[in-house]
């Protein structure tokens, strides 16, 4: 007999959280967890994000559009797509625009959810949404954030591949949306 996971979770006794520091991407909380089994209670850490998106914007002449920016995490520049968070209220998809529009000064048709992963549940709560944007043209200037300085390459869709082989793509979450979007492609083949 298979257990859905709420059966599963109802091992679980969970106590409230609180915060224990608050940044500007989000927060960190901490609250007490407790097997109903064993009994055994441990404090857990959870970073609390807002949700997320990606964009693989799709160029009528079969380009995608890449960025490279810095990141603190590694210390160096990282190769990319299009994203960012999500404001409160917004949908996934408008803010895959807006974001794809404020990095790279692109905009597009037909765009659409072509996939959702959980970063890491281990520790976070929130969704990484990956929307594909078609037909993307530049329309606009760059309007990026304030510590943000973008370079937009455009690299042609047979090359991806290649990018990520090399290791000249490792983030982990423009990984799973390149997954998805080769998911996307061999679905519209069938």
């Amino acid at each position: 007999m298979t257990r859905t996971s709420k059966e599963l979770s109802s091992r679980w006794r969970i106590g409230p959280d609180h915060e224990v520091l608050e940044t500007p991407i989000g927060s960190i909380r901490k609250g007490p967890l407790q097997s109903r089994i064993t009994m055994k209670r441990k404090d857990f850490y959870f970073f609390d994000f807002p949700d997320w998106v990606n964009i693989i914007a799709r160029t009528p002449d079969n380009k995608i559009l890449l960025i490279r920016q810095f990141r603190y995490g590694t210390k160096r520049m990282e190769l990319e797509i299009p994203g960012g968070m999500i404001d409160p209220g917004e949908d996934p998809v408008g803010a895959g625009c807006r974001e794809l529009l404020e990095e790279t000064g692109f905009a597009g048709q037909s765009a659409k959810i072509i996939g959702k992963v959980c970063p890491n549940p281990a520790i976070q709560g929130n969704s990484c949404y990956t929307v594909l944007v078609e037909h993307a043209v530049l329309t606009a200037n760059q309007s990026p954030d304030d510590m943000e300085e973008i370079d937009c390459l455009r690299v042609p869709a047979q090359d991806i591949d290649r990018y990520i082989r090399d290791g000249l793509i490792e983030h982990g979450l423009v990984l799973n949306a390149f997954f998805h979007y080769d998911c996307y492609n061999k679905g519209r083949a069938a």
